[in-house]
């Protein structure tokens, strides 16, 4: 079993397609990684987010929240940031992962979730549309680097 799982968290799977317009030329995918911290005690929240171009340069972005609620929502605006980061720096293409197995399945099913959670379900959807590509997928906390953006 231990084995297995040593295979799974080296290749989490592939990606998933959720926008892919046929019409245009892709343009080769940015990648992006980002992930979401919330601690309880002092009520704030930091999202971070690695862009890697195609020719390999990085970029990150880190952002300080006082207003979420929970780790959960921290997660969800991660996501959020990374499309929106990717869209400053002029991306039409995006593979995203993020080790937030809810969020992650709540997009790849369009499954609406539940209360201030929604918000950010339709302005990712909506961002999303605006892209020419957008594909996601879940990985191992230990594959993702963005969590090691918050460990300095």
């Amino acid at each position: 079993m231990r084995r297995s799982l040593n295979i799974f968290y080296r290749n989490p799977g592939p990606f998933t397609i959720l926008r892919k317009n046929s019409l245009i030329q892709i343009a080769e995918p940015v990648h992006i990684q980002t992930d979401g911290s919330f601690n309880q005690k002092n009520k704030i929240s930091r999202t971070a987010v690695i862009l890697i171009k195609s020719n390999g340069i990085k970029f990150t972005l880190s952002n300080t929240y006082f207003n979420h609620s929970n780790s959960y929502e921290s997660e969800w605006c991660s996501v959020l940031d990374g499309i929106e980061y990717s869209l400053k720096r002029n991306a039409k293409s995006i593979k995203l992962e993020n080790d937030n197995l809810a969020v992650i399945n709540s997009l790849i099913n369009s499954e609406k979730p539940s209360g201030l959670y929604v918000d950010y379900y339709y302005l990712i959807t909506e961002k999303i549309n605006k892209l020419d590509h957008f594909s996601i997928r879940w990985i191992p906390r230990i594959m993702n680097n963005a969590d090691k953006l918050f460990r300095f």
